[in-house]
């Protein structure tokens, strides 16, 4: 659908690609993230993640110089693997593309992969991107980097012949999407595991970027995250969990590459789509649902009967990444809320129902909707709000003007629970 109303993009909900490569790559245990550009391209990513996390962000660059865009950047990129590997011995090197990189034109993946076939050192896993920053989003670079890493570890031509081994125990590949806060991460692990069964999240940002102070002090890595050892194990997993909108179209790949059965969850949050959830694991494991469950589900009816009231010809604007903004619409219209408008990084068809206007793209258009009664944006929203004098939930990313959003979640039962309390007391106070 065109955006009717503007041509021009004012404030773009949309960040770059090799953002979301990175955050990705950040969700992998002993990792460091090596964006192949300019400097200012990692600076900008490692600034942006460092306020939205408010952790250490292991994010170097190549440095990039106009010899090495005019000539080529072969040396650059060589030269930073071995010193990224040299003096911070990681497990893993995630490497991003960016805009000026792409642009020359060269074979970035062939260069990485002459260079691990020349080189005698036991490097790291070494996994490349594509992500210019003018093509794409948040969601698809980190689809884009989720897709080179399962290539690398279980790739077609050697999937073709490959045998499985003895399945590990009841493990469980689970694929997250980018939308998903460090909360998210670990209140989905612990569901899992509550059927007997060892969840391998994939990436794994709850580990990494939960907010803990570790035990060996300040790291130039990442401090937990997905293991080398549980990717090299992906093959042996009992089935995959595919969760998030944005990862529909990876669906079908996740499924070759891994020879797995998949099944694939648009959004878990809400009442309808976590019983979906609770349901499959518990036919797939044997294992009853558990009480602690159950009595949150009761929880969760009960906090619906308690909000609604509150929802009663109120008027809410969404602005949000396309999983956030199915997972928030799928909750607010269990609860009976009446969606004015939706604005994401992309537009879909499977959502788009559930609001009166919905487009592709621009904060700039919530200018067109002043009489809503609350707004449910990231931070850069709050120039409108100001302006406006309407309440504003704040969700998605960037968050960089507040704290603790990281130990927020509103996946499942209770996650559900959280988003329809939050937001009804803001209608209410508005």
């Amino acid at each position: 659908m065109m955006n009717p109303i503007k041509n021009i993009e004012i404030n773009p909900l949309q960040a770059s690609s090799s953002l979301g490569a990175a955050m990705f790559f950040l969700g992998i245990n002993n990792a460091v993230v090596l964006m192949h550009g300019a400097v200012g391209c990692a600076s900008f990513d490692k600034v942006t993640l460092t306020k939205h996390f408010r952790e250490n962000i292991p994010i170097v660059t190549t440095a990039l110089n106009e010899y090495g865009a005019i000539l080529g950047g072969t040396d650059f990129l060589t030269s930073g693997i071995k010193n990224i590997y040299e003096k911070m011995k990681p497990d893993f090197i995630g490497i991003a593309s960016s805009g000026l990189t792409e642009t020359s034109g060269e074979d970035i993946a062939g260069i990485i992969r002459d260079f691990k076939e020349k080189q005698d050192l036991p490097f790291s896993k070494i996994i490349y991107a594509g992500t210019p920053d003018y093509k794409g989003s948040l969601e698809d670079g980190y689809m884009q980097a989720m897709l080179a890493l399962l290539e690398d570890f279980s790739g077609k031509e050697t999937y073709k012949t490959f045998k499985k081994s003895k399945k590990l125990t009841k493990s469980v590949n689970v694929f997250c999407p980018v939308s998903f806060t460090p909360q998210d991460f670990l209140e989905l692990r612990e569901a899992v595991g509550y059927f007997d069964l060892k969840p391998v999240m994939i990436p794994d940002l709850g580990l990494s970027l939960d907010g803990h102070l570790d035990e060996r002090g300040y790291l130039q890595t990442t401090a937990g995250g997905l293991g080398i050892k549980d990717l090299e194990n992906i093959h042996n997993s009992e089935f995959n969990i595919v969760t998030g909108l944005s990862l529909g179209n990876a669906v079908k790949s996740i499924s070759e590459l891994t020879g797995l059965a998949t099944y694939y969850f648009p959004n878990v949050c809400g009442l309808k789509n976590s019983d979906k959830l609770f349901n499959l694991l518990s036919e797939l494991s044997g294992k009853e649902i558990p009480e602690k469950y159950k009595r949150q589900r009761r929880q969760l009816m009960d906090a619906y009967l308690d909000t609604h009231f509150y929802f009663l010809g109120k008027d809410i604007a969404l602005a949000l990444g396309i999983d956030l903004l199915d997972s928030f619409s799928t909750i607010y219209s269990e609860m009976g809320a009446n969606l004015k408008i939706g604005i994401s990084t992309k537009f879909s068809n499977d959502i788009k129902y559930r609001f009166l206007n919905f487009y592709e793209g621009d904060l700039d258009l919530l200018d067109n909707y002043r009489n809503v009664d609350l707004i449910v944006s990231n931070s850069n929203a709050g120039f409108y709000v100001k302006d406006f004098r309407i309440p504003l939930l704040k969700a998605g990313f960037p968050l960089i003007d507040e704290i603790g959003h990281g130990y927020k979640h509103y996946i499942l039962y209770r996650g559900a629970v959280n988003l329809a309390v939050e937001s009804a007391n803001l209608l209410n106070k508005g």
